[in-house]
């Protein structure tokens, strides 16, 4: 049996199916490889037989050869026939062969991608479980420490509170003033083209005390309080004294975590105020020596501005959420961080940057809600 293409030419010899491939095989010779002849050839091999390929060597090839035969490759291991180029030019074979690596490495890629989100999955959904647990533990020893059966230690609490309060006086003092200080200068470029310089009291109390206190508070404290307890809690786990506590039977949640986080939620709001004073005192300095204003004229103008006594309390109520967001964020990292010194850092950089992004949302929140109230 012999059947004949434009460039192909096959015979049959028992189970071997001999395919010549006789011409020019380039692109421009424009070889129709899906003609009826093609089909009819392969549809009359059997499964087991061996399709064995020759080239003449003086004749042209280009990618089309190669492409070629790896389609008709691919279809005959379909029908279980084995497809030999073992008679076909070296280079041809080369090409065969590369070809042939580079599409099984694409598909190992593929597996290991599908395989890697499949994992990111797996993962994503143990950690959102992680956090739930972490949460509904430390409302658990919430409600112990209010019915009187918590092991929270008012030492620790204290001890807390002062290097997380007073201890950070300073860094609060002076990014406060300046904060302030800049508000004062930038509004002054302004309200000066309006000859309105008098209203940077205005402008500065109404930022402080209402958005720019309580946000540089959280930043400092997520920078500074928030990565002390990553660093202190994973550094126990490291040298596993959570796994001492645990078997003493003292709930790790309620002994180091819960006068961490109420240490946060109470000294927030007073490091708010603090900071507040501080900051009007900043645009005190630009209003009385840059403006000529005197204090008394300053001060009457910051109290005719904070008539509403709103604008102080809404600030306060945000720095009750942030000083809870860092500290519980701060706290979770170090409780489920590694084993080792290097996932050690990885977690107190991640608390911060968590803590500083969700203040940041928490923020954005609140203000679409009190705009929402009618509280602006």
């Amino acid at each position: 049996m012999s059947l004949e293409l434009k460039s192909l030419q096959c015979s049959q010899s028992g189970n071997l199916l001999l395919c010549h491939l006789r011409g020019d095989w380039v692109l421009k010779t424009g070889t129709n490889y899906e003609c009826e002849n093609y089909r009819k050839i392969l549809s009359q091999v059997g499964e087991g037989e061996i399709c064995k390929f020759y080239f003449d060597a003086s004749k042209r090839w280009d990618s089309s050869m190669l492409v070629f035969l790896l389609n008709i490759e691919s279809r005959l291991l379909a029908k279980g026939i084995e497809a030999d180029f073992s008679e076909l030019p070296q280079k041809i074979q080369s090409l065969i062969t590369l070809a042939k690596e580079r599409t099984s490495v694409i598909q190992y890629n593929r597996a290991n991608t599908s395989a890697r989100q499949y994992d990111e999955k797996i993962n994503l959904s143990l950690k959102f479980a992680q956090v739930s647990t972490f949460w509904g533990k430390w409302l658990l020893s919430v409600v112990k420490f209010f019915m009187g059966r918590s092991f929270l230690r008012l030492g620790d609490l204290l001890a807390v509170c002062k290097d997380c309060g007073a201890s950070a006086l300073p860094i609060i003092t002076l990014i406060a003033f300046l904060t302030g200080l800049t508000m004062a200068f930038v509004g002054s470029v302004q309200l000066e083209k309006f000859n309105a310089t008098i209203y940077v009291a205005d402008l500065v109390s109404l930022a402080m005390v209402r958005e720019m206190g309580a946000l540089m508070v959280a930043i400092v404290m997520a920078g500074r309080t928030g990565a002390a307890f990553a660093a202190e809690l994973g550094s126990m786990k490291i040298r596993e004294e959570l796994d001492s506590l645990r078997t003493f039977g003292i709930p790790a949640m309620e002994f180091l975590v819960l006068p961490r986080t109420i240490a946060l939620f109470v000294m927030t709001p007073l490091l708010t105020l603090y900071a507040d004073v501080v900051g009007i005192l900043g645009g005190l300095m630009v209003g009385t020596q840059v403006m000529d204003y005197s204090s008394l004229h300053y001060f009457e103008q910051t109290q005719s501005a904070l008539t509403n006594m709103w604008e102080v309390y809404s600030g306060l109520i945000k720095s009750l959420a942030f000083g809870l967001i860092i500290g519980l964020v701060g706290c979770y990292k170090g409780m489920h961080t590694g084993n080792t010194s290097a996932s050690l850092g990885k977690s107190v950089t991640s608390a911060v940057v968590v803590s500083i992004t969700l203040v940041v949302v928490c923020d954005a929140i609140f203000e679409i809600l009190f705009s929402f109230l009618g509280y602006r």
